[in-house]
């Protein structure tokens, strides 16, 4: 073997070397359950976060499975179906097409279902810490919040919008990504809509997106239809009896996270946590 082969097997000996201490090089261990640097990397590249941001996730995702275990929560495929279905609902899809828009986002059906699964079973441990630790909300702290935070209670009744259909969901997803784009099979209408033609679920949609956003693709009479929102008119802010229980959700939901983060925070604290290498 001449030496410049030898280098080029050394070279190549190196790097897989490399390659395999990325892939099995423990970085943490915690009560016994090691965390390797792989999946640190690979849950940093997929949610585009700092490789310390996703170590710490991950040790919460261990923390979370072990007590999922400890108590025996589990979720059968008619939960599943449910979730989904609901899921589906507050898109204006029904399951079927929800289920086809994924496989159109080459999204794995089975893996999505158990992603829910792991969901669902998540939201039930959530629950069980959350009840131990429920605090009443008094109404004069939703009045308080209320009054403190008008802007998020103000509607518009009416829309200046650009109403995009066609046959082809995919080439309203493809002006979703470059709003240059004119395909042939998409036509666009401007249109001032107001409230009281609109049905509540679009009226909600309406609402949520922004000022020069497009919503979600939406099947309206069967044709695929996305709105462009050029401008939101004649704002109102919802009087309080009509949003007191959308307070009393989002303030539950506040204090239901303080209380969840603060619990695993104390199960991070008695852990047995060893870590073997930090990721770069």
């Amino acid at each position: 073997m001449n030496i410049i082969s030898r280098l080029f097997l050394s070279a190549s000996v190196c790097v897989t070397l490399g390659f395999s201490g990325i892939i099995t090089g423990v970085s943490v261990i915690i009560n016994n359950e090691p965390i390797t640097l792989y999946e640190v990397y690979k849950y940093s590249e997929q949610y585009k976060i700092s490789k310390k941001e996703a170590l710490n996730v991950l040790v919460r995702q261990k923390l979370e499975n072990s007590q999922i275990k400890k108590l025996n929560i589990d979720a059968d495929i008619f939960e599943i179906d449910q979730f989904i279905e609901n899921l589906a609902n507050k898109n204006g899809l029904s399951q079927y097409e929800f289920l086809n828009m994924l496989k159109s986002k080459n999204i794995n059906i089975d893996d999505y279902k158990q992603d829910v699964k792991t969901k669902i079973k998540q939201e039930k441990l959530y629950g069980r810490i959350f009840k131990e630790k429920l605090k009443a909300i008094e109404e004069n702290e939703l009045n308080d919040f209320y009054k403190k935070n008008p802007s998020k209670f103000k509607v518009a009744n009416s829309f200046s919008v650009n109403i995009y259909t066609s046959q082809n969901a995919n080439d309203l997803k493809a002006i979703q990504k470059n709003p240059m784009l004119q395909p042939e099979s998409v036509k666009i209408e401007n249109k001032i809509l107001t409230s009281n033609i609109l049905n509540n679920k679009l009226n909600a949609v309406l609402n949520d997106t922004r000022e020069g956003l497009f919503t979600h693709i939406l099947t309206v009479e069967n044709i695929p239809t996305m709105f462009y929102i050029k401008e939101k008119k004649d704002l109102t802010v919802l009087p309080f009896e009509q949003v007191k229980n959308s307070i009393y959700n989002m303030l539950s939901k506040q204090q239901e996270k303080q209380v969840i983060d603060e619990y695993f925070e104390k199960m991070k604290s008695s852990a047995s946590i060893k870590v073997v290498r930090s990721p770069a």
